[in-house]
């Protein structure tokens, strides 16, 4: 099994670095592994990947020694299950509003005593080939990551509620959904995006958990370093699209 260095980070609560792949690359894994990041956001929710796709992407993470972690189309447990199964090292979870929730999904990530996830000798458990389950179920436990996004107006009026849920790691700001849950669509820093990125920031620091966000065109790792985020994420098509553009610009 995979153990998680990236877990002792987030607990430490030091700066992250993740990369969102939206597509089945397994070699784009290895070269985020071998580039230094923390971990890959592997995006099953927006973009075509299946859990035999990121069962093949979790092989090239482990590979190149980054964590895998994947943000799961929806949060209900066998979702999950089938996604843990074949190997990630933690999940992203879309759209948590409230602490129940939250406590929902960590409780399909965690086996008993802190879960109820499905035990079984799969890619997640080396085929229970390695060693005892009842030993496999314990590094699982420890070494899981549980990230929320915040995306919702009821979200961030439950932070705090929703950080204080045992087993959870982590809280990462969606600007792009909560723009729409606020009216505004699109409209990553309108007045109210920004209000709400504030109080977000300021009940995470209160809460003492890592807290981190999508870092866009147009803005820098250390203005948000400064505000006191840790969990700092790129995307591999906005990195490519940003070289992309500069390199045609020089040739032209």
């Amino acid at each position: 099994m995979l153990t998680n260095p990236l877990k002792q980070k987030l607990a430490q609560r030091m700066p992250v670095s993740g990369c969102m792949i939206q597509g089945c690359m397994p070699s784009l894994v290895e070269i985020c592994g071998l580039a230094g990041f923390d971990f890959v956001f592997l995006d099953a929710e927006h973009a075509a990947v299946s859990p035999s796709d990121c069962e093949e992407m979790a092989r090239a993470a482990q590979l190149r020694q980054t964590a895998a972690l994947v943000r799961v189309p929806n949060t209900l447990p066998d979702t999950i299950l089938r996604y843990m199964d074949i190997g990630s090292t933690g999940v992203i979870l879309p759209g948590v509003s409230t602490r129940a929730e939250a406590e929902q999904a960590v409780r399909a990530v965690k086996y008993y005593p802190e879960g109820m996830r499905g035990l079984n000798a799969v890619r997640a458990s080396d085929f229970g080939l390695t060693e005892p389950l009842s030993e496999y179920v314990k590094l699982a436990n420890q070494s899981s990551v549980v990230l929320a996004i915040i995306e919702t107006a009821e979200a961030i009026d439950n932070l705090a509620e929703i950080l204080a849920t045992p087993g959870l790691d982590g809280a990462i700001l969606g600007t792009g959904d909560l723009s729409q849950s606020l009216g505004v669509p699109g409209q990553g820093k309108h007045p109210k995006v920004l209000d709400a990125t504030r109080q977000f920031v300021a009940t995470g620091l209160a809460a003492g958990k890592p807290i981190g966000t999508v870092v866009r065109e147009g803005e820098t790792v250390q203005e948000y370093l400064e505000q006191g985020m840790t969990i700092l994420i790129t995307s591999a098509n906005a990195l490519f699209g940003s070289a992309a553009k500069k390199f045609v610009g020089e040739v032209r």
